[in-house]
């Protein structure tokens, strides 16, 4: 390759890699397009785990290279730790690379197992070699192995590595970041997923954003008072519909912390939804760009009732521990009175806590809290 297609290769390269932070066929495109530049035929990205964790994840080139995958996971799980080169980057600090001619001599690399059993059978010697992120107990490295009839590494493609280095360094945290969130929205809505109660996110028309299959159920089987229509959440009942319009829209106020409610619907002579609408709290993923967003939690009230925990009332209503635990005393049947001997505090102490207690909810009567406890019990 001339000099001038690998300087307009180089300059292309910072935009790959930070397309490569979302996508796993970029951020092979961008290593690959950095092994061209470097005149390099292999390149291997590795991520180590915390002390004696190994390799944990890999990208390469090493099936377009002939190498064999056997091989490859025989040098992250035996040679890694027996790597010279290994032993020189990792002492380095991140972002400084390395360039295995001016560490070892001829004699060093034939008496190395990697240069001997792994490096050599396929053609391989030269190696550019560097840390690029060292964070939470895990480490990435990247090294560039060149065919022996290429020569060194030298003073351009130090030049081309200075460039890359601070992109390099960047999309790879970034990477992780992405990663790791990823990782977490997968587990989370394998959760709500799971979860018995009928879970739905909408925004203040309503509209939904996200439901589990038990809120599908449930609106099956609840369709004569709740249904959805054009992605909207509607209730059948135009007096209903405007309750659960207020609902949402509380929730979703723009002040410092909206406010729950409840409502329950008939669906026949029999069937009754308890709907329960919830504001997320501002640091919540679902509230990204200040859109306001509700948590709407549904229930089938004929499910016999026990009581929520007390800690899942506090944090789902953002209630004191005190008032949690005299919201579910409530539910269950007691009365303020049974709370104040229960507790050892006064009479006026707990008419306090009642009071706070309806004020954040937003209910104005001890049958809605009920409702809206109702549809926070496991089922």
């Amino acid at each position: 390759m001339k000099f001038i297609d690998r300087q307009g290769a180089s300059c292309q390269i910072p935009g790959l890699l930070y397309d490569g932070v979302l996508s796993a066929e970029d951020w092979q495109s961008a290593l690959d397009a950095m092994r061209q530049a470097l005149g390099a035929s292999v390149f291997h990205f590795f991520t180590l785990g915390s002390t004696g964790g190994g390799v944990v994840e890999s990208v390469h080139n090493h099936d377009l290279a002939g190498i064999d995958a056997d091989k490859l996971r025989e040098y992250e799980t035996h040679y890694v730790g027996e790597d010279l080169r290994m032993s020189v980057v990792a002492s380095l600090p991140q972002g400084q690379f390395m360039l295995d001619h001016e560490h070892f001599s001829a004699w060093e690399m034939s008496r190395n197992a990697v240069y001997v059993d792994v490096l050599a059978p396929h053609g391989l010697r030269n190696t550019l070699g560097v840390k690029v992120r060292d964070e939470g107990g895990t480490q990435d490295f990247l090294g560039f192995m060149r065919p022996t009839d290429r020569g060194t590494y030298g003073a351009q493609e130090r030049v081309f590595m200075q460039q890359w280095m601070p992109d390099l360094a960047r999309a790879a945290r970034l990477r992780i970041h992405m990663g790791g969130l990823a990782r977490q929205a997968a587990l989370g809505f394998t959760a709500l997923d799971n979860l018995p109660q009928g879970i739905a996110l909408v925004d203040s028309n309503c509209r939904i954003h996200y439901c589990n299959p038990s809120a599908d159920c449930l609106l099956a089987a609840f369709c004569e008072a709740l249904s959805v229509r054009h992605g909207l959440l509607r209730c059948v009942d135009g007096q209903a519909q405007a309750q659960l319009l207020r609902l949402v829209a509380q929730a979703c106020g723009h002040h410092a912390q909206g406010l729950a409610g409840a409502l329950c619907l008939t669906a026949g002579s029999a069937l009754r939804l308890m709907v329960t609408v919830l504001p997320l709290k501002p640091s919540h993923a679902a509230a990204f760009r200040q859109r306001p967003m509700a948590l709407l939690v549904m229930a089938d009230a004929g499910t016999p009732f026990s009581g929520p925990s007390p800690g899942l009332v506090q944090e789902a209503l953002g209630l004191s521990p005190s008032e949690a635990r005299l919201a579910v005393l409530l539910a269950t049947g007691r009365t303020v009175k049974d709370y104040a001997r229960i507790e050892g505090c006064s009479w006026h102490t707990a008419r306090t806590h009642m009071k706070n207690l309806m004020r954040k909810t937003g209910c104005h009567r001890q049958v809605e809290l009920v409702g809206l406890l109702q549809s926070l019990q496991p089922r």
